[in-house]
């Protein structure tokens, strides 16, 4: 029988929680605005770092020394709070991120436009501190444009391709069959933040188009190419998820363990042990222990 858990705070609208078995029970309604609420909160400490930190490295500083500081400003911005709210509702604090995972079935439709609307909010919160509670507030560095020569047409194709490489690293690394998902929040930190010296000195390296609007929005400076760290983004987010729907229709996991098992058969023949490559032992020296030679489409995650 289960049985009402008094709760410090009462919400009317929220269903009671309830211990079953001795498990407390969550509302439908708490499966939604939870993550939501860290997507917003998330987005706006990503965006208070990054901003912040990057407009502040690049005052007066010599244009290599700023973009490197830049660099990691954004990297290790996103590299923390991922780690904070990567286990609530995923970290992704980039609408493009949201749309990848959408094309590969990891988010529904409703809970992607939930995500796309906090991580907009999110990022406007977010810069607005930075620039609130900097003593430069007149001005915000931070605002998307080109510059050294670049055109519309070239800063499409770099927010393009450096949205496709961050979304991509970001859904192979998190797919609950990586051996590395607990610490993803690492190789996405540094992907960004090798974005970002790549593109700091031409598009400022936007990558997000919850970031380009929000500097935008706070600084009431939207250019005429605005459009370009919308679409590139997106269209990256489109050609990233193609590539990981690729791999996951070709079994790459089971590929790599079956590689990785054939490998360490031959590397314990060459020492003296007669190991067959498909004998029980090297399956359990090479194989995860999440291996399923029933691996089918079915078998992506779903939220």
């Amino acid at each position: 029988m289960s049985r009402p858990v008094r709760r410090s705070l009462s919400f009317p609208h929220i269903a009671q929680t309830t211990v079953q078995g001795g498990r407390k029970l969550i509302s439908d309604m708490q499966l939604w605005y939870v993550p939501a609420l860290a997507e917003f909160i998330g987005t706006a400490f990503f965006l208070y770092l990054a901003i912040g930190g990057a407009d502040a490295v690049t005052r007066g500083a010599p244009e290599g020394i700023g973009i490197l500081g830049v660099a990691f400003s954004y990297g290790i911005g996103l590299m923390v709070t991922a780690w904070a709210f990567g286990q609530i509702s995923g970290a992704h604090f980039n609408p493009a991120i949201t749309l990848a995972n959408l094309i590969v079935g990891h988010v529904s439709i409703p809970k992607a436009i939930m995500y796309f609307i906090c991580q907009l909010l999110g990022g406007c919160v977010g810069v607005a501190m930075a620039r609130a509670t900097t003593p430069s507030s007149e001005r915000l560095g931070q605002v998307n444009y080109l510059h050294n020569g670049e055109s519309p047409a070239r800063g499409f194709f770099l927010e393009f391709w450096l949205t496709c490489i961050l979304c991509y690293v970001y859904l192979i690394t998190t797919e609950e069959r990586s051996k590395c998902a607990f610490m993803a929040a690492l190789p996405i930190g540094f992907t960004l933040f090798s974005c970002n010296l790549m593109a700091a000195r031409y598009t400022n390296a936007s990558i997000n188009p919850a970031r380009a609007f929000a500097t935008s929005l706070v600084s009431r400076n939207f250019t005429y190419y605005h459009w370009i760290y919308w679409f590139g983004p997106f269209g990256g987010a489109v050609v990233a998820a193609a590539i990981y729907i690729l791999f996951c229709f070709f079994d790459y996991d089971v590929v790599a363990q079956t590689n990785f098992a054939k490998l360490q058969a031959e590397i314990a023949a060459k020492e003296g042990a007669k190991v067959d490559a498909s004998s029980p032992a090297a399956v359990e020296a090479g194989a995860s222990s999440s291996y399923d030679p029933n691996y089918s489409e079915a078998n992506i995650r779903r939220p």
